[in-house]
């Protein structure tokens, strides 16, 4: 270090030089962040802290066949997270229509699955974003946050509303497990350095609007869940809209989970695979700012 600040003297060293000595002296994840554009090219996909955020086109989709885990809805900026606490209908901060579709959720029910790639050992969370149809700067929205914790025991009732509780790696909601951002900047307000923008009205095959199909999928490495129990609790946090704003109806999260039917699950699990290996090959990395 002390070498390279020494050559900063060197005129036609300086601006290089420079520019080194600033690198090493801020954590890459301090100095820039990552903001992933899924809407071009399309299929797309990227990372974020180890995550992989991709775009995914299931159809049909709607409440009664995506049967999500979390539903949040506001006008411009919207957040919340599952639970089945929180009374009827209306939850903690912007979830909805609880419990029937923002309810509880734990470890045992989810399903390990491949990547898009086939590789690697992930668990699976798929976003039916309801924003406004082709033609509108409204189809647009911001993926700001996603935060997932772990529980032993239920914590949402000691949360509620309070978000210094969320913002807690330990403690709080419980465990955190991922983080695309800390919940809050330094100076005050929401940190959305790393961001994802989606085309809630994209598809391969052409045009969608509201909740006709899925938009989104993110891949969270299972080894990050390493020491949670069997029966845990999941809570899944989730920011929209500081930088592309909610407009129009819920979003809505499901989880690739296991249903112990007798056998349906595999046929279920089969095809959400087979979607997810067909933009698989035609993935490309999204890029950082």
């Amino acid at each position: 270090m002390a070498g390279a600040i020494g050559k900063i003297a060197t005129p036609h060293q300086g601006l290089v030089t420079l520019a080194a000595a600033a690198a090493l002296l801020l954590p890459a994840s301090q100095a820039f962040g990552i903001a992933l554009d899924l809407t071009s090219p399309y299929p797309n996909s990227g990372t974020i802290n180890g995550a992989i955020y991709s775009t995914i086109d299931n159809k049909p989709t709607g409440t009664g066949v995506f049967d999500p885990f979390l539903s949040l809805q506001a006008k411009v900026v919207e957040q919340g997270y599952n639970t089945s606490q929180g009374g009827n209908g209306q939850g903690f901060l912007d979830t909805k229509r609880v419990p029937q579709w923002n309810h509880d959720l734990h470890l045992n029910e989810l399903t390990v699955v491949p990547g898009p790639d086939g590789k690697g050992s992930y668990y699976a969370f798929e976003l039916d974003a309801n924003e406004t149809g082709n033609g509108t700067a409204a189809r647009l929205l911001s993926i700001d946050n996603i935060r997932v914790y772990t529980s032993p025991t239920d914590t949402a009732l000691s949360v509620g509303n309070d978000l210094t509780k969320i913002a807690l790696d330990t403690g709080g909601l419980g465990t955190l497990r991922y983080a695309q951002n800390p919940l809050f900047k330094a100076g005050g307000g929401f940190n959305t350095e790393n961001t994802v923008k989606i085309d809630a009205s994209k598809s391969e095959g052409g045009s969608t609007s509201g909740s006709g199909s899925s938009d989104m999928i993110v891949y969270i490495p299972t080894s990050n869940f390493a020491g949670a129990g069997s029966h845990d609790f999941v809570y899944f946090y989730n920011l929209n809209g500081v930088n592309l704003t909610s407009d129009a109806g819920f979003e809505e999260w499901r989880a690739l989970t296991t249903v112990p039917d007798g056998g349906s699950s595999l046929v279920l699990l089969g095809s959400a695979l087979t979607a997810l290996g067909i933009f698989a090959g035609r993935r490309n990395m999204g890029t950082s700012v």
